[in-house]
């Protein structure tokens, strides 16, 4: 299987310290897939932001996602609104949406963890 390979992220090599990151990412799945259970398998990558500010990138509907070392700098809640934003992206295809805090652009909204689940759910419901 040839590995993808994003031009804004460049992947970390897996490491302990980097698994543990990783791990973080991976919990906030576990987290939405109580929600949604049919979630398939998403691949979740790790890397070093190219562009300033690079919270996370996906490839649209292949299940894949990578999120950056600037969003795991992140406390929980702003890393949550990144990866649901990022799953939204690579499971369904969703485009972003500057009228939703979820699917906005830019994090400008952060959203607790209810209201992430409300919005995550929106978009699989339509």
């Amino acid at each position: 299987m040839k590995q993808l390979i994003s031009k804004d992220v460049q992947n970390y090599k897996m490491d302990s310290a980097i698994y543990a990151l990783r791990k973080r990412v991976i919990n906030f799945i576990y987290e939405i897939k109580e929600h949604v259970p049919n979630l398939p398998r998403i691949e979740v990558r790790v890397g070093k932001a190219k562009k300033r500010n690079l919270l996370g990138q996906a490839v649209l509907n292949k299940n894949i996602v990578w999120i950056t070392d600037v969003a795991l700098k992140n406390n929980d809640k702003e890393l949550r609104n990144t990866v649901y934003h990022e799953l939204l992206h690579a499971v369904y295809g969703t485009d972003h949406d500057e009228k939703c805090p979820l699917m906005q652009s830019k994090l400008n909204t952060i959203l607790n963890k209810e209201d992430c689940i409300k919005h995550f759910l929106k978009y699989i419901k339509n």
